[in-house]
């Protein structure tokens, strides 16, 4: 399987940590001055160890919206390899962002570009990408198609919260909000083709770390195994997670799957994690000797893109000549559940 053509697509609204600052003061009015001043400095540290800079939004005043940009990006995908919609085996569309629980987002797309192929979606949070990728590579090698399509479309800043999960009552209040301040918006097209060039695709869970990061829907409750936890402390279809303590646990659980995978990871150019936050993956590359090969830059231009994160991380990488064709490269993401994946592959 190769990567044929890759694209992304940005809404116009460009949101800076100093924008976000301003506005928790605003939504915070009722909080004494001091308190404010605490969890403004809170989050102001959080920034900074994360990395974090810019994230983009949809310019709602403007009534910029979520498909458009998605039509975009597969638009660009789709020129950049010479294709036509009707060239297409297969579409998959991944990701958390959506506008239907059924049916699958990928039959919308199909109906926009007056295509029949076949068409459904996957979900895995952050993982989504990733998980598509690992789906067509196995439709690929029982030879059932040759051309696919894979797109997300992550589009959910204002669907999961903001600007209300802003608004705290007290410092304890930004503990599980924090992580929703990074979040960005995207939209990515990848264009697969079948070939003899190997992939190489491992998967590990930990499913106790699953109460750290949610987005919880009206009925969560009524499928949850442990209705003791807390799984939606700010409100259903809200985003909620502790990244302090994933990022521990994650980063932990991450470094010893690649040293169980590569002996030698300074074999391969790049590395690509899903980015939730960047300085701890910078740490976790001087641990491994990989200073420079690990991509982090997106994160502060786009903030956490979610499941686009390693897409749109591929397509800046190679805009800015960090990757070309037949580099050995390794997508490592993290995901909420917990999941982690190791995939290693020529561009």
């Amino acid at each position: 399987m190769i990567i044929a053509s890759i694209a992304a697509a940005f809404p116009s609204q460009r949101v800076t940590n100093a924008d976000l600052l301003r506005q928790f003061s605003e939504v915070n009015e009722t909080l004494g001055t001091e308190e404010r001043a605490v969890c403004s400095q809170r989050i102001e540290k959080y920034f900074s160890q994360a990395g974090a800079a810019v994230r983009l939004y949809r310019d709602r005043p403007a009534h910029e919206r979520a498909y458009p940009i998605l039509r975009k990006a597969i638009d660009q995908a789709l020129s950049q390899d010479g294709l036509a919609p009707s060239d297409l085996d297969l579409l998959i569309y991944c990701g958390v962002g959506r506008g239907f629980l059924e049916p699958a987002t990928a039959y919308f797309v199909a109906n926009d570009f007056r295509i029949s192929c076949e068409c459904f979606d996957i979900l895995d949070a952050c993982m989504s990408w990733v998980r598509a990728l690992y789906i067509v590579y196995q439709l690929f090698a029982r030879n059932q198609y040759s051309t696919a399509l894979v797109v997300n479309a992550e589009f959910n800043i204002y669907e999961c919260g903001y600007p209300g999960i802003m608004k705290v009552h007290s410092l304890a209040g930004l503990q599980n909000t924090l992580p929703a301040y990074t979040i960005g918006e995207a939209a990515t097209a990848t264009v697969l083709k079948k070939s003899a060039s190997d992939w190489n695709f491992r998967f590990r869970s930990n499913t106790a770390a699953l109460p750290l990061c949610t987005v919880p829907l009206a009925s969560h409750a009524e499928y949850s195994p442990h209705p003791e936890w807390n799984l939606a402390p700010n409100g259903q279809n809200t985003f909620m997670c502790y990244g302090d303590e994933l990022t521990r646990v994650a980063g932990r659980q991450m470094l010893r799957f690649v040293q169980d995978t590569y002996p030698e990871p300074r074999a391969f150019q790049k590395w690509f994690p899903h980015l939730a936050t960047a300085k701890p993956y910078i740490h976790a590359a001087e641990t491994l000797g990989l200073n420079g090969k690990m991509y982090t830059k997106t994160f502060a231009r786009y903030g956490n893109v979610v499941s686009a994160s390693i897409p749109v991380g591929l397509v800046t990488a190679a805009a800015e000549g960090e990757i070309k064709r037949g580099d050995r490269v390794v997508l490592c993401p993290i995901s909420a559940g917990m999941s982690m994946a190791l995939v290693d592959f020529t561009y």
